[in-house]
């Protein structure tokens, strides 16, 4: 038995050594003019061990090829969180900006509050710095030599920054932005790394990923209708728009992994209607829960959830779905309510995706990527570049994907009044 143990965990090495290839090939990283962060978590480092070997001994060997790029990525293992886009902390919030950096976590962190920061290439307020270069320690600072600027610039600054400057700095933090893979393995199991979606060919995803961004470059509106009793209208917004194909080699680049969705962060207002949720669910509610418990029905009113299956948020229900929904959107909730707001649209583009996996193997990670499906997701929108004082922006520290699987519709009007249909009964159109 120890030999045949022995000869699996050397074939699953070898596999998942070509899986970290992979995901690495994704970044373009080049060690010689960038460093990469790994962030991990202590449950991933304990049930998924070979996995975390497998990329760390990816970067030892391209790191390590010359003197000057030796150990040119840095690893971090964070504590695991109970909540997806639980926040990072400051200190590493700090280290994810002007490089590439792989998240590999139990839950969803790529929705953080850091990682959205550095998506959007936040920087302060203007009106922070007028406050420090009109302070008397600055210029203190300033008439002892101890600060780049002289007292003669500061006089002709007026005591305030020019706004060339401050546009200046904030296109430097634009080119400085991250970019970001995130892996998240919750209750999936060892083969979302090499079964499924991460089977399909690449240059496929690209190519339907390609068809799709033009389809939806300039779609104002969105209907999505199912037999299950799905009629939900969404805005989505053609400037908050991210496509996972795999490639992840330009500053403010995002994606999941496994790849395969086009996603957009739809507008609160007009986001009003039903839908049925027959899919997986994040926090962790997989295929085989929602089978167990059935579908459950969402109305939804002005962009935030109204009603679970017909009843109140403050209701409580029979279903242990439901109310395991409800507290895990709760769990990260913020005085606004912004947990139970719509975050975003997403449509699967995998055709491999949960192919030959038990219902209880199907999470939100994966499931959301299925060819023919959408995904409606609520809380946290941050990385799809919504910025702060936009009222669109949901400031809460969880992302939940929630996946329309069966026989949906989506029919998509065009700014220009022109209609299409972009998914007809479970079916692709033209993409």
């Amino acid at each position: 038995m120890s030999e045949l143990l022995e000869k699996e965990n050397i074939e699953k090495r070898e596999r998942l050594r070509v899986i970290a290839k992979n995901i690495i090939d994704c970044f373009d990283f080049v060690p010689d003019k960038e460093s990469l962060l790994f962030i991990t978590d202590g449950k991933v480092t304990e049930q998924n061990p070979f996995f975390v070997e497998a990329i760390n001994n990816e970067l030892e060997d391209r790191t390590n090829q010359n003197q000057r790029t030796r150990g040119n990525y840095e690893r971090i293992v964070v504590k695991a969180a109970p909540n997806s886009a639980a926040p990072f902390g400051e200190d590493i919030g700090k280290k994810m900006k002007d490089r590439p950096v792989l998240i590999v976590t139990s839950m969803s962190r790529s929705h953080s509050k850091e990682t959205g920061a550095a998506v959007r290439a936040d920087i302060r307020d203007k009106s922070v710095f007028d406050e420090i270069l009109g302070s008397e320690q600055f210029l203190q600072t300033v008439n002892k030599g101890w600060s780049g600027i002289t007292p003669e610039r500061l006089a002709s600054m007026g005591g305030k920054l020019p706004e060339s400057t401050y546009e200046k700095m904030k296109a430097f933090a634009k080119a400085r932005r991250i970019r970001l893979i995130s892996i998240t393995k919750g209750h999936n199991p060892y083969e979302i790394l090499t079964k499924g979606a991460v089977e399909e060919s690449v240059e496929v995803l690209r190519q339907r990923a390609e068809i799709l961004r033009e389809l939806m470059k300039d779609v104002s509106r969105v209907h999505i209708t199912s037999r299950l009793g799905t009629d939900l209208w969404l805005n989505p917004r053609t400037d908050k728009t991210e496509v996972e194909d795999g490639l992840v080699d330009e500053p403010g680049k995002l994606s999941n992994f496994p790849i395969g969705e086009w996603s957009s962060s739809p507008f609160v207002e007009g986001a009003n209607g039903t839908m049925v949720v027959d899919g997986p669910i994040g926090g962790n509610h997989n295929l085989d829960m929602v089978e167990q418990y059935g579908p459950i029905t969402i109305e939804i009113k002005d962009g935030c959830i109204v009603t679970i299956n017909s009843a109140p948020l403050n209701a409580v229900s029979d279903n242990p779905l439901v109310e395991s929904v409800k507290s895990y959107l709760g769990s990260g909730n913020n005085t606004e309510g912004h947990a139970f707001r719509v975050a975003e649209l997403g449509i699967g583009i995998n055709g491999k995706a949960c192919q030959g996996k038990e219902p209880k193997d199907i999470g939100s990670s994966e499931g959301e990527k299925i060819y023919g499906t959408c995904h409606i997701a609520f809380g946290s929108n941050g990385t799809f570049g919504v910025e702060q004082g936009d009222p669109n922006l949901n400031a809460v520290p969880i992302h939940c994907d929630m996946v329309l699987r069966n026989d949906i519709t989506v029919e998509c009007e065009r700014e220009d009044g022109t209609k299409f249909s972009l998914i007809q009964e479970g079916e692709p159109q033209g993409y």
